[in-house]
């Protein structure tokens, strides 16, 4: 959803951008020729201003045809920049968050709203200090029948609503002439006539749409004062009442207002006054104005109408019946999971067949490139243990941004069957230790933040440490229903002396790596196992291993944290075993203390397959440590003979993404 409103915050910035250069310039020519018009009739300026408002509204409809440049925008594939290993963990992808134009498109909205909304307020709010008003009479001005009412709660005389057939007066009403009040609701009329509550609600809208642009609140209130003076012009026409008698009245009006809701506040009731001063100005002057003829009124309304079309125009992409342009970029972008378990894959290989575009997820699973080629090609991820994926999708002309998400179904590599086989522990400390009787679950027991959380709880004891021992302690455990260590024992204890077989282990240093080990399994908090949807208690035998940095013969795996730059390189067909995915399943030795144990998971494993087919250089990217099936993955790949990958038919030396499932055969 979010990815969506990015996109379209995109198109409406394009969009609306246009539309904002376009108008400016309009309300530019507006502005030149109502200075032009200055001493002229008030009504013809009040119909360019209205113009130039209503041309707010009117969205670019004049096509214009473009083509892009791409000398600025070179499509790259670069390097993947891997973020830090999340070995083990099971947490859900972030969602991609709001881009700027996003953020600007809401704020914008927002804003819009709230002017329409405050607006609709005040003419709500104004309804309900005139529903107590009381009716005057009914009468005829210039043909139009309306109903006259006096409210205490306004200072002017005014009409509200779209279509209104009632006129409200101040209180002082009464104290004005019989002619004196036929011209006022003359000028109320005129609005009524005039369309102006209509006129009025569109300049509203265009005032919020536009809230940012000080020209159009400029114009705005200049066409608030010529409407009025517009009214004041028909409201004397052929009557009695001269301009300066008129005038008269409005000054009579000005200097008997007084504060009631509708100006509450000094300012609010002085800026009414200035408008009433400034329309009692105009009719003083007016008489002295010359007039437009009809002929420089009709070539005004011409240009402006012809200077409607050339600002009206979209940019819209040349014409394609097949496939899209080969100057045209688009961005393809989406997220890749596991089909059964919906987690991000990272380190799947996404690319354009039959091109040299294309990318690799990340640790998110999340991935991107852009191309500026035909694209009528598919849309491949591979991804080694998983069946390639094809996408063949129907391109747009003009459409910049795609999303592909690509589920992967797995295959598995299984380990003959196993059955755990556990001893009574020995816990004399416990008055009654728990049954180690084979126990069937569905899911075993882990820990709650992973299995790298055994690695980050174990604390290399000193005496180990100075006396140079490495070794593996194999801990029974009994995890309750509850997720607690409740009980342990040490099942053996190995010294891992690779160089030196007369190494003797020091035995202090070694009941301190097994208090290390079993102090360590017993400060986490465990997900316990479950068989039909129940948890249950259950003995499980875990390895923990303690190696010093830097021993010569280590196997060399990045640790979580780091960073490794993996180029990705397009090919047309992917590396693979020799011998096909058997080939190295046959090649995997599950660690016999993790068949002990019952460990089963999944280590994912980015390989540098060379032109000769071998393994150059191998990495973890996610998986189990103190588990030994890092390790046996790793040598697995590398023992195993690969087909190197493929492009235009020449071998290429690629890194791949090599997930090593490991699986313990549940039948008897």
């Amino acid at each position: 959803m979010i990815t969506y409103f990015n996109s379209f915050a995109e198109n409406w910035m394009a969009y609306f951008g246009t539309a904002i250069l376009q108008n400016t310039l309009f309300l530019g020519v507006i502005f030149l020729v109502l200075y032009l018009l200055r001493e002229r009739d008030a009504r013809i300026r009040y119909a360019v201003a209205a113009f130039g408002l209503i041309k707010l509204l009117v969205p670019p409809f004049v096509p214009f045809t473009v083509r892009e440049t791409t000398s600025a925008i070179v499509p790259t594939v670069g390097t993947i920049e891997l973020g830090p290993v999340a070995v083990g963990t099971e947490a859900a992808p972030s969602g991609p968050s709001l881009s700027i134009l996003g953020i600007i498109l809401l704020i914008w909205a927002a804003t819009a709203l709230f002017m329409l909304g405050s607006t609709l307020f005040s003419t709500l709010r104004l309804k309900w200090h005139l529903r107590a008003s009381t009716f005057v009479k009914h009468t005829d001005i210039d043909g139009k029948a309306i109903d006259v009412y006096c409210s205490p709660n306004i200072s002017v005389p005014m009409s509200i609503g779209l279509f209104p057939k009632r006129v409200y007066v101040p209180i002082l009403w009464s104290s004005l002439s019989d002619d004196l009040q036929h011209s006022l609701l003359r000028h109320e009329v005129a609005h009524i006539k005039r369309k102006d509550g209509l006129l009025g609600a569109l300049q509203i809208l265009a005032q919020a749409i536009y809230f940012f642009h000080p020209l159009v609140w400029i114009l705005t209130r200049q066409a608030d004062e010529l409407r009025e003076m517009a009214c004041d012009d028909m409201a004397v026409d052929n009557s009695e009442v001269t301009p300066l008698v008129y005038s008269r009245c409005l000054v009579h009006v000005a200097e008997h207002m007084l504060p009631s809701w509708s100006c509450s506040s000094a300012s609010t009731l002085m800026k009414q006054k200035n408008k009433l001063y400034s329309r009692v100005n105009y009719q003083v002057k007016e008489t002295n104005m010359n007039k437009l003829t009809k002929n420089r009124s009709r070539l005004i309304w011409t240009l402006l109408l012809v200077l409607v079309v050339p600002l009206s125009w979209y940019c819209k992409q040349p014409d394609a019946t097949v496939g899209l342009k080969n100057n045209e970029i688009v961005k393809i972008y989406g997220t890749v999971t596991d089909q059964e378990t919906g987690k991000p894959l990272a380190g799947a290989n996404i690319y354009m067949q039959g091109t040299n575009r294309g990318a690799t997820t990340n640790m998110k699973g999340e991935y991107s490139f852009m191309s500026q080629k035909p694209v009528r090609n598919d849309i491949v991820c591979s991804y080694i243990g998983y069946e390639k994926n094809g996408e063949r999708h129907h391109w747009k002309p003009g459409k910049k941004l795609y999303k592909l998400d690509f589920e992967m179904k797995p295959s598995s590599i299984n380990a003959p069957k196993v059955v755990v086989n556990a001893n009574k522990p020995m816990t004399p400390s416990a008055p009654a230790a728990p049954s180690e009787e084979i126990v069937k679950f569905d899911t075993g027991p882990k820990p709650v933040d992973g299995f790298e959380a055994i690695s980050k709880a174990v604390k290399y004891p000193a005496s180990a440490k100075k006396a140079g021992l490495e070794c593996k302690i194999m801990v029974s455990i009994f995890i309750d229903e509850n997720g607690v260590v409740t009980a342990h024992k040490i099942k053996e204890s190995i010294s891992i002396a690779s160089n030196n077989n007369s190494f003797v282990p020091d035995t202090k240093a070694m009941g301190d790596c097994e208090s290390a080990a079993v102090n360590a399994l017993s400060s986490l908090k465990w997900i316990p196992a479950m068989k039909n949807q129940k948890p249950l208690g259950v003995w499980v035998t875990l390895p923990v291993t303690f190696r010093l940095p830097d021993k010569q013969g280590a196997t060399q795996m990045k640790v979580e944290g780091e960073k490794t730059p993996v180029e990705f390189i397009p090919y047309d067909t992917p590396p693979f075993p020799v011998g096909g995915q058997a080939a190295l399943a046959e090649n995997i030795q599950y660690p016999e203390l993790a068949k002990k144990a019952g460990i089963v998971g999944t280590v994912v494993v980015q390989a540098k397959i060379a032109l000769d087919g071998t393994v150059a250089d191998a990495i973890i990217l996610n998986g189990m440590p103190n588990t030994g099936l890092n390790e046996a993955a790793i040598d697995a790949i590398k023992k195993t003979k690969w087909v190197p990958a493929k492009q235009r038919d020449k071998d290429m030396a690629v890194w791949v993404t090599i997930p090593v499932q490991f699986k313990l055969d549940e039948k008897e």
